[in-house]
């Protein structure tokens, strides 16, 4: 019986280690560590705040912009104080931390613009969040192909849900369960 017992209780024990790290792997896939207009900053120093982030860049002709105005619109007609707009800049070569901010704070003024200013890093980040970019400079053109979608994160940085549908109404739906979600 005593056998059983402590077999039980380890058992418990290693369950307890093994969601613990899983846990952590899961927050730290998302984590980040890039630059503001500020400071240098990571995923722990937006704790407290939902965050939505969005991959894109300050010269995009339509993309960025209307994704941007969507969600800012939807956060301010849902009166949603505590969420960051997290803005990471794809295009290192154009887009300077500076102007960027103010780009992304023109359409929401709880929005930062965030360089990883290592293209590699910046490469894996894009991707463990599961979204792609790719600049092609070719017969006197640039242009930078990214995905649209959002990601919403909890105030821990715990990934919630990526959003790929970007019609207002889904916008606004899905930005309302961050409020349901606390």
């Amino acid at each position: 019986m005593k056998k059983i017992v402590l077999f039980g209780a380890v058992l418990i024990v290693a369950l307890a280690m093994f969601l613990a790290v899983g846990y952590e792997m899961k927050v730290a896939r998302y984590d980040f560590k890039g630059q503001s207009v500020d400071k240098n900053v990571s995923m722990q120093d937006f704790d407290g705040f939902f965050k939505v982030v969005y991959f894109g860049y300050m010269f995009c002709p339509d993309v960025c912009p209307t994704t941007l105005a969507m969600v800012s619109s939807a956060l301010e007609e849902l009166d949603v104080k505590d969420v960051k707009i997290l803005f990471f800049t794809v295009d290192l070569e154009r887009d300077d931390i500076k102007s960027c901010d103010e780009f992304a704070k023109y359409f929401y003024q709880n929005a930062l613009c965030i360089r990883v200013n290592d293209e590699n890093k910046l490469k894996k980040m894009v991707k463990n969040y599961g979204a792609k970019y790719e600049i092609s400079k070719a017969n006197n053109e640039y242009i930078v192909a990214h995905s649209p979608f959002i990601y919403l994160l909890d105030e821990k940085g715990r990934f919630i849900k990526e959003v790929t549908n970007l019609t207002y109404e889904n916008l606004k739906n899905e930005l309302a369960q961050l409020k349901r979600a606390k």
